[in-house]
């Protein structure tokens, strides 16, 4: 953690050797912190105290998180895979494998919460969610290997 008044490291979090933490991101409330390892697991932690709440194994490479408008599901995606996994925020655990193509990227929003969007880039395209549902309703051909994604 930073101390961005001294600029000082202030504390540590500790993870199993090998995890490897490489994303993370703060829940809109900010009452938690996400940390996506390249070991494959979804850690929670409490961003006051820094203790873990949940730990979940998700497969190979979760890279980027982010949570539904709503707040009613936390999406992270997998670089090494072909789905998305869409998470409980409350609970930390999986509720459901949502196949999108391979290596999904990043996630964004409408911000009325209707659709979800996914970057899929081993397939250059863009993964439309429809989130009443949690269904791929369509996958839209945008260009060479899609990384970044906003909704505006």
């Amino acid at each position: 953690m930073l101390d961005t008044e001294t600029l000082e490291v202030s504390r540590r979090v500790e993870f199993p050797e090998g995890s490897k933490p490489w994303m993370l991101r703060a829940s809109p409330d900010g009452k938690e912190v996400w940390v996506q390892t390249a070991s494959g697991t979804n850690v929670v932690l409490d961003s006051r105290t820094l203790e873990t709440l949940h730990t979940e194994e998700l497969g190979e490479q979760p890279v980027q998180t982010a949570w539904s408008p709503d707040g009613r599901y936390n999406f992270v995606t997998h670089f090494a895979d072909d789905w998305v996994a869409v998470m409980d925020p409350r609970s930390g655990k999986l509720v459901k494998r949502l196949e999108v193509g391979q290596n999904g990227a990043n996630v964004s929003f409408r911000p009325d919460g209707k659709y979800g969007y996914v970057a899929v880039t081993g397939e250059d395209a863009v993964a439309v969610v429809e989130m009443e549902a949690l269904e791929v309703e369509t996958r839209l051909e945008v260009g060479e290997a899609p990384m970044g994604l906003i909704v505006l």
